[in-house]
């Protein structure tokens, strides 16, 4: 090798070395960023599980509303004089004790069932109007005695078993829904 190829040669090695030492510092200072980057991801995970179980609470009034609208619609779905009604009449009933007894109940109980009331059409008054006494009656004669009313309950097809339930806030519950409903 002449003089020249020997200059090159150290030139040239003492270039890899200053890239390999250029690629070495560039990557250590991503070490901390990629660790900081991982500490905003984890942040930033953590903000997103907060959003999601405070709309998940925010979403529990709304289940709860949408679950009494359910019985209420029930109230309505069908005509007490006609044939089967006293079944209907007495599944509404053990759907609505079920629902006061066992499932979350809105704070304003009487307000939200007196919204519903007026929300509904013509028809849907009429109905209520002409269903309501007896739901009320049947579902009070539940709470006073669960196994009394077994019988028409099985006929009307109901499955859950009412004597099981915790029946002691129901009567009041009731009597709340009552009168919201004019009864």
């Amino acid at each position: 090798m002449n003089g020249k190829n020997k200059a090159r040669a150290g030139g040239r090695g003492r270039r890899i070395l200053l890239w390999a030492l250029a690629l070495a510092v560039l990557l250590a200072g991503c070490a901390p960023a990629a660790a900081a980057g991982e500490s905003a991801a984890a942040a930033e995970s953590a903000a997103a599980a907060e959003s999601a179980a405070t709309a998940e609470s925010a979403a529990a009034p709304a289940a709860v509303q949408s679950r009494l609208t359910a019985v209420l619609d029930a109230f309505v779905a069908y005509e007490a004089d006609t044939a089967g009604g006293s079944l209907k009449t007495a599944a509404a009933a053990a759907d609505l004790v079920f629902y006061l007894s066992g499932d979350p109940v809105p704070d304003d109980l009487y307000g939200q069932t007196r919204a519903w009331q007026q929300g509904l059409d013509a028809g849907g008054q009429a109905l209520l109007e002409a269903n309501w006494p007896g739901i009320y009656a049947c579902a009070r004669d539940i709470c006073a005695d669960p196994a009394a009313r077994q019988g028409l309950l099985d006929d009307a097809g109901v499955t859950g078993d009412l004597a099981a339930l915790d029946l002691d806030g129901v009567p009041a519950r009731l009597d709340a829904m009552n009168e919201a409903l004019g009864g």
